[in-house]
């Protein structure tokens, strides 16, 4: 488990217990049937104001691969359910 860092910017934050990190597994469909839909909700701890609108959160990344397999994710800040831009991750 690894710790990182994710800055993003927010027009009105409101508070630490409504941000989350979270990392989506792209899935792939075979004979009408989604194979390998995964999300997982990473551990946030510290939250930092950055600049003007602009935030800097920690997060833990997954703790074994039985919860997120090697691979590329989606990775999205979601701040009160809204969730930002995907970026792609590669998790090892």
């Amino acid at each position: 488990m690894q710790s990182f860092w994710v800055t993003f910017t927010v027009l009105r934050f409101l508070k630490l217990c409504v941000v989350s990190v979270r990392i989506v597994a792209p899935s792939f469909t075979t004979h009408s049937f989604g194979m390998n839909q995964r999300m997982v909700v990473l551990k946030t701890s510290e939250l930092y104001c950055v600049g003007s609108e602009e935030y800097r959160v920690t997060a833990m990344g997954p703790s074994i691969a039985e919860i997120a397999p090697p691979g590329y994710y989606l990775l999205f800040v979601v701040h009160a359910g809204i969730p930002s831009s995907g970026m792609w991750v590669k998790i090892q």
